[in-house]
């Protein structure tokens, strides 16, 4: 295993380093290196292609906030992916016989949040970056890192390169997280997310739908067509209770969200993928930040994961514009890190509190849960600060 090391080194002192390595192929790792090079740095990204993935990834379906759509916007990647996304203007919410509407209206936004499937924005995040010549992709990981203050040199097959910031955005199994040494730890929710494509017999109309039902939590999300769904089933059923054949589950879940879009057609095969709320010691270490996945997850019920990584390259964003001359400079890095803890933290252990609550299947438990939804519908300004919660969550 290699390890970064903080010995010098004789190539650090050349002065054609360049000024950020991204390393991690994927989201995150795409619109890391377009926000580089859009805040004024060369990059050379790190990126392996997508390759084998058994998570369900092209299934998963984002909702991505507004300030997610606005940086896509600014980065250019909106004309070439707005055609294949969904606009969501209202989620509806059930728990027994209780329903919440959250409209976007309520709050005086003009929407909650916008519908895109993996695969359709990682393929529009790399034509955009392929139209950046500041970008310089190797498509493999590094063998290994050796940072000192002034910078840090990257080791790979092709040779040696030097940058004065390293953004580790290779995922919840981050290597980088591993070369840093920054300690890390989990949450297991012993559930499973299972991600599946339904054709719906009814359109959908731009709404989400979530039920939170026996201690599972069943959301169906709109898709740019208007009779395609995606679903995303938190359980903690084994699979061998989840119906294999096709035409048993679609009915299976048709029942339990109440035929709310009439029958179901499955369109994709049903993959599975472990639930974890993953926790570091820090976001940074010496010319490193972690950004996403390989600094925090959280439960799916709210669809923060991707946003919360987003608002991390905002927050570099905003950072880098203080001392654009070193985008890696340890004062910058320690705002970056103070800057991030909290919110993130105050995130994750927010939607765990949710996800408690959510999934205690107790009847005094669901007698509150539902006294609780009843509020929420009753109570306008409560129910206008969930809705800015959801679109922006702070």
């Amino acid at each position: 295993m290699h390890k970064i090391s903080a010995s010098s080194h004789p190539e650090m002192t050349k002065p054609s380093a360049i000024p950020v390595a991204v390393i991690g192929g994927g989201i995150m790792g795409a619109l890391s290196a377009l926000l580089a090079v859009r805040s004024g740095y060369g990059v050379v990204w790190f990126a392996p292609d997508e390759e084998g993935r058994t998570d369900g990834a092209d299934a998963r379906n984002y909702a991505l906030s507004p300030l997610t759509v606005d940086l896509l916007q600014r980065l250019g990647v909106w004309p070439a992916l707005h055609r294949k996304t969904c606009t969501v203007s209202r989620m509806e919410v059930f728990t027994g016989d209780v329903r919440v509407d959250l409209s976007a209206t309520d709050a005086g936004a003009e929407f909650l949040s916008v519908m895109v499937l993996h695969r359709d924005l990682l393929t529009a995040l790399e034509q955009a970056v392929q139209f950046r010549p500041e970008i310089q992709r190797i498509r493999s990981r590094p063998d290994a890192l050796f940072i000192q203050p002034s910078g840090a040199i990257v080791s790979h097959q092709q040779g040696r390169l030097a940058a004065k910031l390293l953004i580790g955005a290779d995922g919840a199994r981050s290597w980088v997280r591993q070369q840093a040494g920054i300690l890390w730890g989990q949450r297991d929710y012993q559930q499973r997310a299972l991600v599946a494509a339904f054709t719906t017999e009814f359109p959908h109309g731009g709404i989400a739908a979530q039920w939170f039902d026996q201690g599972d939590i069943l959301a169906l999300l709109p898709l740019s067509e208007p009779h395609q769904v995606s679903m995303v089933w938190s359980t903690s059923r084994p699979m061998s209770d989840i119906p294999q054949d096709p035409a048993a589950l679609a009915s299976f879940i048709q029942q339990r969200s109440q035929q709310r879009f009439g029958q179901l057609t499955l369109t994709s095969e049903l993959s599975a993928a472990p639930l974890r709320m993953m926790l570091t010691e820090s976001q940074s270490a010496l010319r490193t930040v972690l950004v996403g996945d390989a600094a925090h997850t959280v439960h799916p019920l709210a669809g923060y994961g991707l946003n919360l990584g987003v608002q991390d390259l905002l927050c570099l964003e905003n950072l880098w514009k203080s001392t654009p001359e070193d985008p890696g400079a340890l004062p910058l890095i320690s705002r970056y890190e103070r800057a991030r803890q909290h919110r993130v933290k105050r995130a994750q252990w927010g939607l765990d509190l949710l996800q408690r609550l959510a999934v205690q299947s107790h009847p005094t438990m669901s007698k509150l849960r539902r006294l609780g939804m009843k509020l929420v519908a009753d109570i306008g300004p409560l129910r206008q600060f969930l809705i800015r919660q959801a679109i922006s969550p702070q």
